[in-house]
């Protein structure tokens, strides 16, 4: 049974505001066109080392411009490099700005108009210094986000990534040539996070209470905002759980990035309002037993924020948002909010009112959520089934990092 997970704070004296989207590492940040690149069929014969600076670029090597002006010799034998409006996407993949399903814009990691011809030998080869870091990375850092695929020391590598070259797989993006919700397509199956490496233990509770969170105030730091009844639209209001007309907002359900990595908000206590944290399951739960749920997430990650908190919130714990998780305290905004009752228990939601082995308690689940207003707040609930396997109160390993630009 999931512990009581209610968190309204309700700090009348205070406005909403919405601060924008914290700037960081970003698993999906915005990314800068490609340099310009040629490259046309010669000798092949290989004895031009890479980083040689040449008036042109000479037949059976593959070059850049760089800003500066001057040509660099990247290899030999390249089939096509990155053009000026080419390389990566700047309008593909990313979340929508209302934060829901990931990847609405049209368009994959490398955009169908750019780059070279396809190329089966378009990989990412890792460079030699840095194999324990996937090549989505150096998309992420740098300043602007993107930059570190201009740097000397990556040439020659994380081709595919870093838009220098297109895959023979097809015409369009990297990861599919339309953008796509929770991995389908944009972001793609491909987006992982590296192990952590010691770190702190805790686990994960669940709620969901429909309360305006303590910190969508400005005094609280205003780190998200607060919805209308609709869920979608800002409300500056007081709580719905104190009598008011401001919602939690639905875009802030969890949501899959891939198979492996999630996004999602949490309450914890004596918040930091806006701080986020990775976040590795380790496959056991804090209080369940042999819960099948917490064993099939084992080794998944999520970077989660912190937006609210609470009395019944302890050390090392984090109540993460799950539409459907129980509405703890505060039992009877959700039902007006949404129009329905069947809620489950107030501590555990759907999940503590279904029985059986793990099939037969997902399906349960499945079908409780089907009945919440569609889109993103279903989407979370569903989430809670297929991505998260029902896992109840699961053990992680977590650390504090820099919180993703589209959060």
């Amino acid at each position: 049974m999931a512990y009581p997970m209610h968190h309204n704070q309700h700090t009348r004296s205070f406005r909403s505001s919405w601060v924008g989207s914290l700037v960081g590492l970003s698993t999906l940040a915005l990314l800068m066109g490609g340099v310009s690149c040629s490259s046309e069929p010669g000798d092949g014969n290989g004895t031009i080392p890479p980083g040689t600076v040449v008036d042109s670029c000479p037949p059976g090597y593959t070059c850049e411009t760089n800003a500066d002006g001057t040509i660099v010799v990247v290899g030999a034998d390249g089939s096509g490099g990155a053009t000026s409006t080419g390389g990566v996407s700047s309008g593909g993949g990313a979340p929508s700005a209302s934060g829901g399903t990931p990847g609405t814009a049209t368009g994959g990691a490398v955009s169908s108009g750019g780059g070279g011809g396809n190329d089966e030998n378009c990989t990412d080869e890792q460079h030699p210094d840095q194999l324990d870091q996937p090549c989505s990375i150096w998309l992420e850092w740098g300043d602007p986000p993107g930059s570190h695929c201009n740097d000397d020391w990556l040439q020659g590598y994380c081709d595919a990534t870093c838009g220098r070259c297109t895959p023979s797989s097809g015409s369009g993006g990297g990861n599919g040539s339309g953008g796509g919700g929770n991995g389908s397509g944009g972001w793609g199956n491909d987006v992982t996070l590296p192990d952590i490496n010691g770190g702190s233990t805790g686990w994960a509770s669940r709620y969901w209470d429909c309360c305006r969170h303590h910190c969508t105030w400005s005094g609280n730091g205003g780190s998200v905002p607060a919805c209308g009844v609709d869920g979608v639209s800002i409300s500056n209001g007081d709580s719905a759980c104190g009598g008011g007309n401001a919602y939690t907002c639905y875009n802030q359900a969890p949501r899959a990035v891939s198979d492996t990595v999630s996004y999602g908000y949490v309450a914890v206590p004596n918040p930091q309002c806006g701080k986020c944290y990775h976040i590795q399951f380790t496959g056991s739960s804090h209080n369940a037993g042999n819960d099948p749920g917490s064993a099939a997430i084992a080794g998944k990650h999520m970077i989660v924020q912190v937006t609210n908190t609470g009395g019944d919130v302890g050390q090392n714990q984090m109540d993460l948002m799950i539409p459907g998780g129980g509405v703890g305290l505060n039992p009877n905004t959700c039902p007006a909010q949404w129009g329905m009752n069947d809620l489950g228990p107030i501590h555990g939601g759907f999940l503590s009112a279904c029985s059986g082995d793990h099939n037969s308690r997902k399906q349960c689940v499945r079908e409780k959520c089907n009945k919440l207003p569609a889109g993103d707040l279903r989407d979370g609930c569903n989430w809670f089934v297929d991505w998260f396997e029902v896992a109840d109160n699961p053990n992680f390993k977590y650390e504090e990092i820099q919180c993703p630009a589209d959060f």
